[in-house]
């Protein structure tokens, strides 16, 4: 067996473990499933961003560890191979799914937007799987009858939020390497830091157990969502890394206390275990707030990556031709500079506030003829003007200059802008 299979395996095997010992100390919803359940989200996860020749791996380790925790629960060894099974079959689909709109374009990049849609169909899709497979066996193993909807729907939910918590982890994690330059600022990381432990602060005073003699009965569960847009805020300044592992903590924290009663879920119940059921939802609401705004700053940071490439792109291509663009406004004059115009007019070009003062340093007795081309391109009466001239300026510098003038029509056909291309020649 390779060595590449085996790490995966034994690294798959060990993070599931400690995701179900983790899952498993936060209590339950006084069902067989637990009321937080984060070890699928490994497998989902780690699946996502494995190569193709170490997916089997990931589902072997991931199927002996839920093979294990059923015997340790109490299953005979039959119905433990189903669930281990289960769990690879459930998440393996569920990732196949995700996969499929996460699949790279030509150039190589991830659609963020389409990613993250394609993670929420995936864990939907594990879950109710999972969900439906789970029951079937429970009827079968168990000697009792059980509550099958209840059932199907804590462990539909808790894997649904298990996934949304763990998969953006690992998929923002993977391939990550300590830089000693290149991170966020400072005053970046102390502003999340501080939007976090606000969240904390605020969390803690809602999801306390003594939040209804704070509050009063019925001001309590309106407050409940009030620690979110928190959360919100430090995704925004802690980007996708910092603000999935900031979730998970906010998720595992508001959980935990419900469970030991606090919080407005644990007020009212109308079961035993609904709270742990219902705050679900809320950590739902949070980790989908938390991957919008991730995947939506992920496709910001894109837009304006490709914007700069193609910008040192046009940069380049106009100085190693020596062209300068420039735009004037057709009614007033008013010129604005393309980057590097100073550096190939040899001149201040912001000192070159309308195209009267750009005339102005032409030869005086091509100025009268310059100015009637201006009129007639402005007018209309003309698409494009060339001009052939050389510049001189106050300091005695010259610059020889061709250069191409065409009027840009707005929505009434009037020209509202003239376009110039100047090329400098050496």
């Amino acid at each position: 067996m390779a060595l590449p299979f085996i790490v995966t395996f034994a690294v798959t095997f060990l993070a599931w473990a400690a995701a179900a010992i983790v899952s498993q100390s936060m209590g339950d919803a006084m069902t067989l499933s637990a009321s937080v359940w984060l070890a699928t989200g490994v497998t989902f996860g780690a699946l996502l961003v494995a190569k193709p020749a170490r997916r089997a791996a990931v589902l072997a380790g991931a199927a002996l560890a839920a093979i294990l925790l059923s015997l340790l629960d109490g299953l005979a060894l039959l119905p433990a191979l189903a669930f281990g099974a289960n769990e690879a079959l459930a998440a393996g689909l569920g990732a196949w799914v995700a996969r499929l709109l996460r699949a790279p374009r030509p150039d190589g990049r991830i659609e963020p937007g389409k990613a993250y849609a394609g993670l929420l169909l995936g864990a939907l899709l594990t879950a109710a799987l999972g969900a439906s497979i789970a029951i079937v066996l429970w009827s079968w193993a168990l000697p009792q009858p059980i509550p099958m909807l209840t059932e199907w729907r804590v462990w539909a939910c808790t894997t649904f939020v298990g996934i949304l918590l763990i998969a953006p982890l690992i998929t923002s994690f993977a391939g990550f390497k300590v830089k000693r330059s290149g991170g966020m600022a400072s005053s970046q990381f102390l502003a999340g830091a501080a939007t976090f432990v606000l969240f904390f602060v605020v969390a803690a005073l809602i999801f306390s157990s003594d939040v209804s003699d704070r509050f009063g009965a019925s001001l309590g569960p309106t407050l409940a969502y009030l620690p979110l847009p928190f959360m919100v805020v430090t995704a925004i300044l802690w980007k996708e890394r910092g603000a999935t592992l900031a979730t998970l903590l906010g998720a595992l924290a508001l959980i935990a206390w419900t469970n030991s009663g606090g919080g407005p879920f644990a007020e009212v119940e109308g079961f035993p275990g609904e709270a742990v059921i219902e705050v679900q939802g809320y950590v739902a609401v949070m980790a989908l707030l938390v991957g919008v705004v991730n995947a939506l700053g992920a496709t910001a940071a894109q837009a304006l990556a490709l914007a700069q490439d193609w910008r040192t792109r046009y940069r380049q291509v106009l100085e190693s031709n020596r062209t300068v663009v420039a735009n004037f406004d057709a009614r007033t004059g008013a010129a604005e500079w393309g980057e590097g115009a100073s550096e190939l007019l040899r001149t201040d070009a912001a000192g070159l506030l309308t195209v009267q003062d750009f005339i102005t340093h032409a030869d005086p007795q091509e100025q009268p003829a310059l100015q009637a081309d201006w009129r007639d391109l402005t007018q209309g009466q003309r698409e494009h003007v060339l001009w052939k001239n050389t510049l001189r300026w106050s300091d005695g510098r010259v610059a020889a200059v061709n250069a191409r003038l065409s009027g840009v029509r707005g929505a009434d056909g009037q020209v509202e802008q003239v376009a110039v291309l100047l090329e400098v020649e050496a």
